[in-house]
C-alpha cells in the first residue's frame, strides 16, 4: 500500500514538472491591439461611490503601495478625477544553484481616472530600462534572434505577477470604504 501512495506522489510530481515549463511558457505580456505595446487597462465598477471618494481612495492606495510616493505621483487632479504616476519594479533572475542576478529594471506609467461609480486603470510605457526604449511586449517574440529563452519567460512571468499583484490590490483598496473610526470620548 505504501509502495502505491509513494508511487503515486512521483508520478503526480512528474507531472506538474512535466506541466509547469508548458504553462511558463505560454505566458505572454498583454499588447494593445492599435499600438502593439505592451499595456494593462480595467474599468472598475463601484456602486455607491462618488469620485471624490474614489479619487482619495485611490491616493490612499498609492500612499500605501509605493514605498516613495511623492517620487512616483506626476500629476493629481481631483477636479477631473485623474492620477498620473511613474514607477518601476527590478527584475532578477536565479540560477540553477539558487543564485539571484540583477537583471535591470521595468518602468511604467500608470494612470487611474475617477468617476462617480467607477474608475479605469491604465498601464503603459512599460519597458525594460534599456539605452534605447525596449517595449516589454518584445519578450513575447519567441521568433526574434535576439530571444532570450532563458531569461524572457522568467521576465514575463515576474511582470505579470507584478501587476497582477498591482492591480488587485489597487481593485481592493478602491473598492472598500474605508472604516469610520467611532468618536466615543
Amino acid at each position: 500500500m505504501e509502495f502505491n501512495i509513494h508511487m503515486k506522489h512521483i508520478l503526480y510530481t512528474l507531472l506538474i514538472l512535466a506541466i509547469s515549463p508548458l504553462a511558463f511558457a505560454q505566458q505572454t505580456i498583454p499588447v494593445d491591439e492599435e499600438t502593439k505595446l505592451a499595456y494593462y487597462k480595467e474599468v472598475v465598477e463601484v456602486p455607491g461611490a462618488t469620485k471624490a471618494e474614489l479619487y482619495d481612495r485611490g491616493l490612499a492606495w498609492i500612499n500605501k503601495f509605493f514605498p516613495n510616493p511623492n517620487g512616483v505621483i506626476q500629476s493629481k487632479n481631483p477636479e477631473t478625477g485623474e492620477i498620473v504616476g511613474k514607477a518601476q519594479f527590478k527584475l532578477k533572475l536565479v540560477d540553477k544553484k539558487g543564485v539571484e542576478t540583477f537583471e535591470g529594471m521595468v518602468a511604467y506609467t500608470f494612470t487611474m481616472s475617477f468617476k462617480d461609480g467607477k474608475f479605469k486603470y491604465e498601464i503603459t510605457r512599460i519597458h525594460w530600462v534599456q539605452a534605447s526604449y525596449y517595449d516589454v511586449s518584445k519578450w513575447n517574440d519567441t521568433k526574434d534572434p535576439h530571444y532570450k529563452s532563458e531569461s524572457y519567460p522568467a521576465f514575463i512571468q515576474q511582470t505579470n505577477s507584478y501587476f497582477d499583484n498591482m492591480k488587485a490590490e489597487l481593485k481592493k483598496a478602491v473598492k472598500t470604504a474605508p472604516v469610520k473610526k467611532k468618536d466615543d470620548w
